[in-house]
């Protein structure tokens, strides 16, 4: 329960209008409680205007999963991460986008700061808060705020180039397949650094995307897998949580055929001990930590982090047994450059490239990766028309 800061003196203060008055000056009854009416109202304007508060204990988390906890990848990284900070937390899971808002309201109600887990929960989020100005809101990857209400997300785009890297190096067909989920700004830069990343090592490579228009639906995922595979690719991503381009590398490969599966969001080499070759991960306890310690002390603010490699906000998952340690060295060389901040926040956009229309691009700022709408070079499909 959040404790407003001026109340600790407050007590003091009432019980002192509330004693008998020194001298001639007396106060009746109806006075004293007028007097103090007056100062609780005085008090609360205050702290409103201020918008500051401190916490007795720790604050209470709800936080709200589009998948299932157990998908492998996006929802259970967020479990995870939440976990992983010690606080207090209740959990809804597979909630619709469109069935949101009731959730976050509901939650409201009962928590101190509520965590909404998917881009199509902005604008629920955003009435939400409104109606609940004493709590405070967390928003993963949207990119609208209120004076209660941030919006966070990692660089997953940092790590997905280095897997990018590690597929071009792998790849004997020159051809990568990824499954894909939404086709939205994050998505789109996800798969572009990928591209990047193959084409730097290896200039034939292409990408061919099928999309499921789904965050978690197996039985799509592993049909578009199998398509994509069956047009000759031999490394697959996907954007989707599930693990299913792992398991299908896993079942699929011979030695006639190779095929790698790359991992999202989380660790999935289990899926495909054999056949794994890495994948991008989230650490969102980086985020989660800074943030509840900022409401815990009262200092919380709108301040849309967008970490990366360099914080532990992502990173590559481990290795699979099988990849060739030239490949590991090579990309963990070039991991160290993103650490180092020999290469910027927005590399790969920032050192230039070329879009699929052949028109010359540089992006320096976050703006134009949150906004991106357009492919670059080497992928092979169309963009999808929205």
């Amino acid at each position: 329960m959040r404790i407003l800061p001026a109340f600790a003196g407050f007590t003091r203060l009432c019980a002192g209008f509330c004693k008998e008055p020194r001298g001639s000056f007396n106060l009746s009854q109806g006075d004293k409680m007028r007097k103090i009416i007056s100062i609780i109202i005085g008090v609360t304007l205050t702290l409103l205007m201020v918008g500051g508060y401190a916490w007795a204990g720790k604050p209470t988390v709800g936080m709200v999963l589009v998948g299932p906890k157990a998908d492998g990848g996006w929802s259970m990284r967020h479990y995870q991460g939440i976990k992983e900070t010690g606080y207090e937390f209740g959990l809804v899971e597979v909630v619709p986008e469109a069935d949101s808002e009731r959730v976050f309201g509901s939650l409201a109600r009962k928590y101190d700061v509520i965590i909404g887990t998917s881009f199509g929960y902005m604008e629920a989020m955003l009435r939400v808060a409104k109606k609940f100005p004493d709590k405070t809101f967390l928003h993963a990857t949207g990119y609208k705020t209120a004076k209660n209400l941030d919006n966070y997300n990692c660089r997953l785009f940092q790590a997905r180039y280095l897997a990018g890297v590690a597929a071009g190096m792998l790849s004997k067909t020159n051809k990568i397949g990824f499954v894909g989920s939404h086709p939205i700004p994050e998505i789109i830069s996800n798969i572009n650094a990928a591209t990047l990343g193959a084409r730097s090592v290896n200039p034939k490579v292409t990408v061919e995307i099928i999309w499921i228009n789904s965050w978690f639906d197996p039985g799509k995922d592993k049909d578009a897998a199998n398509a994509l595979f069956e047009n000759g690719a031999d490394v697959l991503f996907t954007t989707t949580d599930s693990p299913s381009v792992v398991i299908l590398a896993q079942n699929k490969s011979t030695s006639a055929k190779p095929l790698w599966g790359m991992g999202n969001d989380a660790p999935m080499n289990s899926y495909g001990p054999d056949r794994y070759a890495t994948g991008p991960m989230f650490n969102w306890s980086v985020l989660y930590s800074h943030y509840l310690e900022k409401v815990s002390s009262g200092n919380f603010e709108v301040e849309r982090p967008f970490w990366g490699l360099k914080s532990g906000c992502v990173t590559l998952s481990p290795w699979g047994p099988n990849v060739p340690a030239k490949v590991v060295n090579y990309v963990e060389a070039e991991k160290a450059k993103f650490v180092s901040e020999q290469y910027d926040a927005q590399f790969p956009f920032s050192s230039g490239f070329k879009t699929q229309s052949g028109k010359n691009q540089t992006i320096n700022e976050r703006l134009g990766i949150d906004t991106m709408s357009f492919f670059v070079d080497g992928i092979s499909s169309k963009f999808p028309v929205q």
